[in-house]
């Protein structure tokens, strides 16, 4: 009795061996397309990380300088300017003049952050169209700002402005809240 190979027996039943080089070269090549897409998702996932860090990176803070021109106490105001304090909150109050003297170019806002404050503050003046026509230094509780120029001077007999209060949470610099005060100046008002 003869024994059978199985190779031998495949070639009797008429069955050839398959050829495993076709199905590598398939094999190779879905696995080099996988390949490719890995190394593309990689570098679209990484071009998407430094987009990110790119354009939403938090913001490095720039506190405001105090102001240079800022004097100890109150002012002594004449009634007919309106000096007035307009309270925010318990702990955030701001007194200036509701009709400040102006030369024109010079307005005496008498900007003041009343001692028993707890708030620091600057101020900007906008026009009608939200220019900044002038902008103060932080004031310190008990600090008081005489007056402000304007950028330009001013043309018109009655001028509306702004006043911008910017409040910040003293030594933190954290925001206190903004309060827009509206006010007409009035052309070499004295």
């Amino acid at each position: 009795m003869s024994i059978i190979t199985p190779p031998e027996a495949a070639r009797a039943a008429g069955l050839t061996r398959q050829k495993h080089a076709g199905a590598s070269a398939t094999r190779g090549k879905r696995t080099a397309k996988l390949a490719v897409l890995h190394i593309a998702l990689a570098l679209l996932i990484a071009a998407a990380a430094v987009w990110a860090y790119h354009f939403f990176q938090p913001v490095q803070f720039t506190h405001p300088d105090f102001d240079a021109a800022a004097v100890s106490g109150a002012p002594e105001v004449d009634e007919r300017y309106g000096y007035s304090t307009l309270t925010v909150d318990e702990e955030y109050a701001v007194q200036l003049c509701g009709v400040p003297a102006n030369d024109g170019q010079t307005v005496e806002l008498n900007l003041t952050n009343p001692a028993d404050n707890g708030v620091w503050f600057r101020a900007e003046v906008l026009d009608e169209g939200g220019e900044t026509l002038a902008s103060t230094g932080v004031l310190r509780q008990g600090e008081y700002l005489p007056s402000v120029t304007l950028s330009r001077p001013l043309t018109e007999r009655e001028t509306p402005v702004t006043v911008r209060i910017v409040a910040y949470e003293p030594d933190t610099w954290q925001s206190r809240g903004n309060v827009n005060l509206n006010l007409t100046l009035y052309l070499n008002f004295s």
